[in-house]
C-alpha cells in the first residue's frame, strides 16, 4: 500500500511468532514485502491473488461455448436437449475448475 498524502511513516510495530507461524505467514504473503502485506491486511485491504492464467484460459474457453450457446438459443428461440447438456457441461466444468483453483491446485 503506497503512503497515503506523502505521509512518512515512522512508527514501527513489532510481532513476535513462532518458526512454524513465520512459515504459514510466508506461505500466505501477497505482495512484495511481509510488511506492506500485512499493514493492508490490518487496515482491511482485500488481498487479491493474481490470476491463474491456465484459470482465464479455461473461463475464455467456456465463455465462448457460452457465447455459441446463446447464439443458438436466440436463433431457434428454444433451448433443446443438447443445448442443455452443453449448458450443464460447462456448469460442471466451472465448478470443477473454481473448487480447484480454490484449493490451490488450479
Amino acid at each position: 500500500m503506497p503512503q497515503i498524502s506523502g505521509k512518512k511513516r515512522t512508527k514501527e510495530i513489532a510481532i513476535r511468532v513462532t518458526e512454524d507461524e513465520l512459515a504459514k505467514l510466508k506461505q500466505r504473503q501477497q505482495g512484495t514485502t511481509m510488511a506492506g502485506w500485512m499493514r493492508d491486511l490490518g487496515l482491511g485491504v482485500t488481498p487479491m491473488k493474481p490470476a491463474d492464467p491456465e484459470l482465464v484460459r479455461a473461463l475464455g474457453r467456456i465463455g465462448s461455448n457460452l457465447n455459441q450457446i446463446a447464439k443458438h438459443v436466440n436463433t431457434d428461440k428454444k433451448i433443446d436437449e443438447n443445448v442443455f447438456e452443453q449448458m450443464q457441461a460447462i456448469r460442471t466444468a466451472i465448478d470443477t475448475l473454481l473448487n480447484e483453483h480454490l484449493r490451490g491446485k488450479g
